[in-house]
């Protein structure tokens, strides 16, 4: 069970949890797939999100992340997310950030901390991941027994690493209630890799399969990227009303 301190800090399982929660290193893929806004929009209104797709030309970016992390303070453990760009529009006005639509991860501590301290769908799951060099590798099942959600072969093409640190940010906005959290990202990425056409299969039953289905998701992907390390800092989240 979390609990939110006095202070503005987490208890978690027995263990507190301060911010900004660092994460210090991890391995990244990610897959990005272009799929009919419209379908997009139908997901989002199904799940009552108030958000709006960023669309181009009537179709948005879907983005499926792999993550071991493998240095952090919530601990070791393996993800995998699905998520897309999104704008809120509330009386402040209007934010883009990306909202994870889906996000199951290996262990149950990083799953009520990342439910609780920032809204994100996290859920449990069974993880066989790898990512080394320029692949990632992953067959992703339900902690539950409840299926294949999918399988992932991404590769990059035969070329080093650039060896530049490369700073980015974004805001993960994801729904509460009548309201939205906003939760900024600071991240460094050093040793990128960029490919094409890597592929990710949806399973049949599963719900996140389901949700894939839905938008229209194209197995192979438009590009590829794998990052040998990441390192991220996640503050606290504000909420943005909705109305």
């Amino acid at each position: 069970m979390a609990t939110r301190l006095d202070d503005g800090s987490w208890e978690i399982q027995g263990h507190r949890v301060t911010f900004p929660v660092r994460i210090r290193d991890a391995g990244v893929g990610l897959s990005t797939h272009v799929v009919p806004t419209r379908q997009v929009r139908g997901v989002l209104a199904a799940a009552r999100t108030h958000l709006k797709p960023f669309s181009l030309l009537g179709r948005t970016p879907v983005f499926v992340m792999f993550v071991v992390y493998r240095d952090n303070d919530l601990g070791t453990y393996d993800e995998v997310g699905v998520a897309v760009p999104v704008r809120h529009t509330g009386p402040a006005g209007s934010r883009w950030g990306v909202h994870v639509l889906q996000l199951p991860v290996t262990e149950t501590f990083t799953m009520e901390a990342g439910r609780a301290l920032w809204g994100l769908p996290k859920w449990l799951a069974r993880a066989d991941l790898d990512i080394a060099g320029g692949r990632v590798d992953c067959r992703l099942d339900d902690g539950g027994d409840g299926g294949r959600v999918l399988d992932a072969a991404l590769r990059t093409l035969p070329l080093p690493a650039l060896p530049l640190t490369v700073p980015a940010s974004l805001t993960a906005l994801a729904p509460r209630g009548d309201v939205v959290l906003a939760a900024p990202v600071r991240m460094r990425a050093r040793g990128t890799r960029v490919g094409a056409g890597g592929r990710v299969v949806p399973g049949t039953g599963h719900p996140m399969a389901r949700q894939l289905r839905a938008m229209g998701f194209p197995r192979r992907a438009l590009l590829t990227t794998v990052v040998d390390h990441v390192a991220f800092d996640m503050d606290p989240a504000r909420e943005l009303p909705t109305g």
